[in-house]
């Protein structure tokens, strides 16, 4: 049997062939180009024409799908016909967000906490609308709230935090966005356990929330109900949050991180908690960075990856189970576009438009067909 790999329209059409009656032929599988992934406990991506998918575990039906499936271990397509500019998966809450094309946002998955941001707390299987009318350019999921900024620059919050992650000094449940870190023009936002950082238009980077392990990067470990400013007079082009912890990226495209450094996440070669930001060890400059619950993984500008962290499943993809307080290259050889880290998993989009995962694989996070896992990255694998 031999294979023949055709490109038709931005996907790749594979065509098994062999000498068996055409009617007996197994159907071409279109396999879809990546433009971006997102990954935490589970994973979802969108294509070159905005079409979403997702794979890995559903319970509360995250995925998309109208299912509950716990393990799926390939990729579904997210129903409701919607195209989507951005989408974004939590490291641990099984709800995914994304914004259309138009700036609507839509939700779906659990909403015990109205995460989902639709008013109710029944959780929703396909995606739905948050309600509002408001019309936005970016979106976190945090681990019981969600954060958006609209095109205005105005931050709106949804959900629930504890300790403040909505930025205008209320704690406890919203279930419909509301106007969130009042005193500031915004970028991007970016949510935690109960944490969130903004980027101002300016790069000014600022956090609220939970700060018992440093992760508000001001200096002090205590929580700040509204936005407290990032120590250090950085410039950042972009940040990224997950668990607790956070990290920017500067102009020149260096690395800075700080708050929880258990398994060695900040990247500066210590297990030091830092409250404030440090330089990531090994003078690399990055393209783009992605922080998981305790892994933070980046792109070099010749696409090169380079994990830290946690690797107790394998999600540094260095074929070890080594924690990494400093970049660690991703093996294979592969040249990515980005990586996204997540909950003990980690996939990436290669310059072949084509997702490679690693790590933990039990509920079928690595999309390849399969529930073993791997040390390094390997491919999805399409229906």
């Amino acid at each position: 049997m031999r294979s023949v790999m055709l490109v038709v329209l931005g996907a790749i059409t594979v065509q098994a062939c062999h000498d068996a009656p055409t009617g007996d032929r197994p159907q071409p599988v279109e396999i879809p180009a990546i433009a971006a992934l997102t990954t935490g406990d589970h994973s979802c991506a969108l294509d070159t024409k905005g079409a979403a998918y997702c794979w890995g575990y559903n319970g509360n039906g995250q995925l998309g799908n109208n299912d509950t499936s716990f393990v799926n271990t390939n990729p579904v397509r997210v129903l409701g016909g919607l195209t989507f500019k951005s989408i974004d998966v939590p490291t641990f809450a099984e709800v995914s967000c994304g914004i259309t094309t138009s700036g609507a946002a839509y939700c779906w998955g659990k909403n015990s906490f109205n995460q989902i941001g639709d008013g109710t707390t029944t959780r929703r299987l396909v995606p739905t609308a948050v309600v509002g009318g408001i019309e936005f350019k970016s979106i976190s999921v945090g681990f019981q709230h969600v954060c958006a900024v609209a095109t205005t620059g105005t931050a709106y919050c949804w959900g629930f935090s504890a300790n403040g992650a909505f930025g205008d000094l209320v704690v406890g449940s919203r279930p419909a966005p509301e106007l969130s870190a009042p005193h500031l023009t915004l970028d991007s936002v970016v949510s935690g356990d109960d944490f969130s950082c903004g980027l101002t238009t300016t790069g000014a980077a600022y956090c609220w929330g939970v700060g018992n392990r440093g992760q508000l990067g001001n200096g002090d470990t205590v929580r700040h109900t509204s936005p407290v400013s990032v120590a250090g007079g950085l410039t950042f082009r972009s940040l990224v949050a997950a668990g607790l912890s956070a990290c920017g990226l500067t102009s020149a495209g260096k690395a800075y991180c700080w708050g929880y450094n258990f398994y060695g996440q900040v990247g500066d070669g210590t297990n030091v908690q830092r409250p404030s930001p440090v330089e990531v060890a090994g003078g690399l400059t990055f393209d783009n960075l992605s922080a998981g619950y305790q892994t933070v993984c980046g792109v070099t500008p010749n696409g090169a990856g380079y994990c830290w962290g946690n690797n107790s499943a394998g999600s540094i993809g260095d074929g070890s189970h080594a924690h990494r307080s400093s970049p660690t290259a991703v093996n294979g050889g592969l040249s990515f576009r980005s990586i996204s880290a997540g909950t003990g998993v980690t996939c990436g989009v290669g310059v072949d438009s084509v997702v490679y995962c690693w790590g933990d694989n039990s509920d079928g996070e690595l999309g390849d067909g399969t529930t073993s896992p791997h040390l390094t990255p390997a491919p999805i694998r399409w229906r």
